[in-house]
């Protein structure tokens, strides 16, 4: 042999010696001092934000015209019964959720919209002033909070969901509230689950399809993903003659061998939760999307868009999504036992708008329907809190999950005490879950700094900085809600934090 020969490492050595190594290592740890331990594999944080529009729907928010709110002051939640009339379908999740009173959108006075659905919608996630198209300004808090998660460049900073499958003509409207960089169009998939499971994960393996000619690159890619392959198994074969301790060990370092595969393999950001698998499409039912105008379809479709948004940040596909209940005429059949009676030629949107007092008769079938948002959120908490994150945590406890809307009080467009929930991510909240807070007076830029501050960063603002005035508005009371004392030029944009 020669010289050369004897000391030279080809790719194919290199190759076969790095699999023995991953092998290896994890067992290294059994021959050292028992005081040193595995290293934890770190999970990455993570953000949905649901949004469904009007609001809390009904009342105004003065003389207990509240029907959304657990409570007048800040405590615990109900621990047996309905958390709200509204909230009721949130009783599973109350010891994971924060419910929050206080929070006004406050940029959307400095617009000058007497009207305040347009003003509303563009300012809500972005809390910055429209373009003069009536298009969003900015980005919006998902899109913002995305650029930093990612892992690269190229992971998608963050992905729209329409909740509501429609109709393929019907354009869904993603310039009227999230947006991204400079207030340009999100990246969004399709409100067809089957259809944007394929957008995130490719299209599955057609069966008795014959193989495709392999090129070089493919054989080679095949050839790496083997090796790993093998590691995997052979994993599997040790683990069930090894201890507890040295399982939950080799599992880590399994789950280490996926994030190298998926990293090589160039998809997503390469830290893939355990639980992670693509959906089964076999379990989305085909439908008719001309039945779908008014959501009649939401309660058998919308489970399997939560469904997909849970596996693209269990995959890493993304680390920040968005759930959009987006449509102004929801009828809401689930709720409802026979026809339902926000059908036909009622229109909920228009009954929101005629029900400003809770002893309007529309009331409790509007608070009926209202629970249909509440029980899609609870529907995505308990989802996440089932898939087992990289590090052997819930997804849940590394993902905050926060409920908005664009207005306080939709029957009179009043842009005071928008809807807050926020869940998730326990260890952020130092006050802990279960609980209802009535905070001071904060606008949504205070929330989204301190959302931002959750999720690793220094923030102390988010959007519009300044005061109320800045904008050159005279009427910034339009469809306020509030006195003439309290929204005035000089008020602040940014007011505080918020005792979570």
């Amino acid at each position: 042999m020669r010289k050369n020969d004897a000391q030279r490492i080809d790719r194919r050595r290199f190759l076969v010696g790095s699999a023995g190594a991953l092998l290896t290592l994890p067992m290294l740890e059994w021959y050292a001092p028992r005081s040193a331990f595995a290293q934890a594999v770190s999970a990455p944080k993570r953000l949905i934000v649901m949004l469904h529009s009007n609001g809390r729907t009904a009342g105004n928010g003065h003389d207990g015209q509240d029907n959304w709110s657990p409570g007048s002051k800040t405590g615990p939640l109900p621990a047996t019964g309905d958390i709200s009339p509204m909230l009721a379908s949130l009783g599973e999740i109350r010891n994971e959720i924060v419910t929050i009173d206080g929070v006004d959108n406050l940029v959307r006075h400095m617009t000058g919209d007497s009207d305040g659905h347009y003003s509303a919608e563009v300012t809500c996630v972005t809390c910055v002033l429209p373009k003069r198209d009536k298009t969003g300004g900015g980005p919006s808090i998902d899109y913002v909070a995305g650029e930093r998660l990612r892992a690269t460049p190229s992971q998608r900073a963050a992905v729209l969901f329409p909740a509501s499958p429609m109709s393929e003509e019907f354009v869904y409207e993603s310039s009227q509230q999230f947006y991204g960089a400079n207030g340009t169009e999100p990246a969004r998939v399709h409100s067809n689950p089957a259809k944007s499971l394929i957008e995130l994960f490719g299209s599955a393996p057609t069966p008795n399809q014959p193989p495709a000619t392999k090129t070089l690159h493919d054989r080679l890619v095949a050839r790496r993903g083997s090796i790993l392959d093998a590691v995997a198994k052979d994993y599997t074969a040790l683990s069930q003659r090894v201890s507890a301790a040295d399982r939950t060990r080799l599992e880590q370092h399994a789950a280490f061998i996926r994030n190298i595969e998926t990293r090589l393999s160039g998809a997503g950001g390469g830290i893939v939760a355990q639980s992670c698998a693509r959906p089964d499409p076999t379990k989305i039912p085909p439908f008719d999307p001309e039945d779908a105008r008014r959501g009649q379809l939401d309660a058998l479709i919308t489970p399997h868009t939560i469904e997909n948004l849970v596996m693209a940040l269990a995959c890493d596909v993304t680390r920040v999504g968005t759930l959009h209940f987006q449509l102004d005429d929801y009828t809401f059949p689930s709720e409802f036992t026979g026809a339902s009676p926000l059908g036909g030629q009622e229109n909920w949107h228009a009954l929101i708008h005629n029900t400003p007092s809770l002893s309007d008769e529309p009331q409790p079938d509007l608070t009926r329907g209202f629970q249909f948002f509440g029980k899609m959120f609870t529907l995505l908490v308990k989802r996440l809190s089932e898939v087992v994150d990289v590090d052997g945590r819930r997804l849940l406890d590394n993902t905050l999950v926060m409920w908005v809307s664009d207005l306080g009080y939709g029957s009179a467009h009043f842009d005071f005490n928008n809807p807050v929930i926020l869940a998730g991510m326990k260890d952020a909240f130092v006050n802990g879950q279960g609980r209802h807070l009535v905070t001071p007076r904060r606008s949504l830029g205070d929330l989204y700094a301190q959302v931002l501050r959750m999720l690793g960063g220094t923030d102390t603002t988010f959007g519009l900085t300044g005061k109320l005035g800045d904008s050159g508005v005279s009427d910034l009371n339009a469809g306020s809600g509030f006195s003439e004392s309290y929204i005035k030029p000089t008020l602040g944009l940014h007011l505080g934090t918020l005792d979570l």
